[in-house]
């Protein structure tokens, strides 16, 4: 049998897809994959050649990879035309509604950087991020616009505002509007994979929270990171790729975590990477989300382990066909034994359980446990991922 060390040196050798490079960033010298793309824009272009596959669905309304990139254009142009440009902060503020997605992809697309504000945040604590990340431009839903008054945006300087899922008042853009560009062109812009993407905003129990930023090599290492861990599963089983084999059907997955913390951001990418159908809804119910995967069939779904319970020990679980889970992921807190255990013992071990650990400033997880080696042992955080150095 192959041990870890073999499959890993298999996998990363010269001429592989997941080959590993040195590199030297910022002083430091970094193991990372030679093939990955260099920005999450060309993820993006990639991802949306899905064309007809649905990309999202949300309340049963289906948005196809193909209408994502419609709006994605238009949207990206938009932000261009309102003298949005590369390295500028652009603030992004709404539940986990499909124009979530599309509004990351076009700030991606034209190198911008996408500050993430919490959904939960008051008036004064979206004050604070916006002051703090130097925004120059906000999209957000009807629910966020009523917490950011004309003379708040008028005293950050923030000139550019546009509104989803809600009535946009007068000054601010609709997203019909700016989505709905049917002829315009992706603007062209060069970005580097160690640009900065994003800032996350985190903090312990005190004081405000600091800003996280993430480079787009960030956050590739990461969809790459779970693409090894997949490969390096199959290489431990002595599974043998056969190009022979019909295509899977598409990929399901429901998104419980908010994609502006990030591990839904981090799945949000992953999923986009691989052509998945991303499921969200309004806010978290287990009951619902019961209905969802037996009428998706949904294959993958995961959340901090109080959700996961939650949806385990619902009253009505065992009324639904839940057939189409392949994988159940927690992560976000600590995961008790028990719920692994149970999701071992409610699914006869057919469904790969997974954990993590990592932080907003590891770009979500850089260790990991799944499958067979997380029912061995049902208390570890599992491994490194490939390429990460940890120091204890």
């Amino acid at each position: 049998m192959i041990t870890r060390q073999e499959a890993i040196a298999e996998l990363t050798a010269d001429g592989m897809p997941l080959e590993l490079q040195t590199v030297e960033v910022h002083g430091n010298s970094l193991r990372v994959f030679k093939n990955a793309p260099d920005s999450l824009r060309d993820v993006w272009l990639l991802a949306s050649k899905q064309g007809e596959a649905p990309y999202s669905i949300y309340e049963d309304k289906v948005l196809t990879y193909g209408d994502a990139q419609r709006q994605v254009v238009s949207v990206s142009a938009w932000l261009t035309a309102q003298g949005v440009k590369k390295g500028d902060r652009v603030a992004l503020g709404m539940r986990n509604y499909p124009e979530w997605a599309i509004a990351f992809w076009s700030i991606q697309c034209i190198g911008a950087v996408m500050v993430s504000l919490n959904a939960w945040w008051i008036a004064d604590e979206l004050k604070y991020a916006l002051l703090d990340s130097g925004a120059t431009a906000v999209i957000v839903d009807g629910e966020r616009q009523e917490r950011l008054s004309d003379e708040l945006l008028a005293e950050l300087g923030i000139g550019v505002a546009l509104v989803a899922r809600g009535a946009a008042r007068p000054g601010l853009t609709s997203w019909e509007e700016a989505a709905g560009n049917t002829s315009a062109v992706l603007p062209d812009v060069e970005i580097l994979a160690d640009d900065f993407a994003t800032i996350l905003y985190t903090s312990g129990t005190t004081g405000f929270p600091k800003g996280a930023a993430g480079t787009h090599r960030n956050y590739i290492t990461n969809v790459w990171n779970n693409k090894f861990s997949v490969a390096l599963a199959g290489k431990m089983a002595g599974l043998v790729p056969n190009p022979a084999a019909p295509a899977k059907a598409q990929t399901v997955a429901l998104s419980t975590f908010p994609f502006f913390h990030i591990a839904g951001l981090c799945g949000l990418i992953n999923n986009t990477t691989n052509g998945v159908c991303v499921v969200t809804q309004f806010k978290w119910d287990a009951g619902d989300a019961l209905r969802i995967v037996e009428k998706y069939k949904v294959n993958t779904f995961g959340g901090v382990p109080t959700v996961v319970r939650s949806f385990l020990e619902h009253p009505d679980f065992s009324k639904f066909d839940l057939s189409s889970i392949s994988a159940i992921g927690q992560g976000g807190a600590p995961v008790p034994p028990d719920s692994v255990a149970t999701i071992e013992a409610e699914f006869s071990g057919k469904v790969s359980a997974s954990n993590g650990y990592g932080l907003t400033e590891t770009t979500a997880a850089v260790i990991g446990n799944s499958g067979a080696a997380y029912f061995a042992k049902k208390d570890s955080v599992g491994l490194p991922y490939v390429g990460t150095q940890i120091r204890i």
